[in-house]
């Protein structure tokens, strides 16, 4: 699934800059995953569901967000796991199941170069510059 507005990672690395993009994908991704896992057992509704109409997820996400990102600016640490909520699985798992599978290039059988333009023009402009 490429889209001008989310860049996968190339499936295969020929240059220099190809090598620094997949990098900064995969730094980038590791750190918003960890983020996500922190918010989720921080705010359990995020992992375990909303069980609210539709119009009021929205807000919820977003006070989440707010109320996450105060916190953190306060030094609050994660609290730890309430031990009298009811897990339908352990919470690595809850969480592994909102990761997105890496999906390669190969899959839609077309080549990395072709699929994106706006990703190889950013690999051109950018990362092509930092050797």
């Amino acid at each position: 699934m490429n889209r001008s507005y989310l860049m996968m990672p190339l499936d295969r690395v020929q240059r220099a800059e190809d090598t620094l993009y997949n990098e900064s994908q995969l730094r980038t991704r590791n750190l918003i995953e960890r983020l996500f896992g922190i918010w989720k057992r921080r705010f359990p509704v995020l992992a375990l569901g909303m069980h609210v109409h539709l119009k009021n997820c929205l807000p919820i996400i977003i006070a989440t967000a707010v109320l996450h990102n105060i916190l953190r600016s306060k030094r609050e640490e994660c609290p730890p796991d309430d031990p009298d909520l009811e897990l339908p699985a352990p919470w690595e798992s809850i969480i592994e199941q909102g990761r997105i599978r890496q999906q390669t290039h190969a899959d839609n059988g077309m080549e990395a170069r072709d699929i994106n333009p706006v990703r190889r023009k950013l690999i051109n402009n950018y990362f092509k510059t930092l050797q």
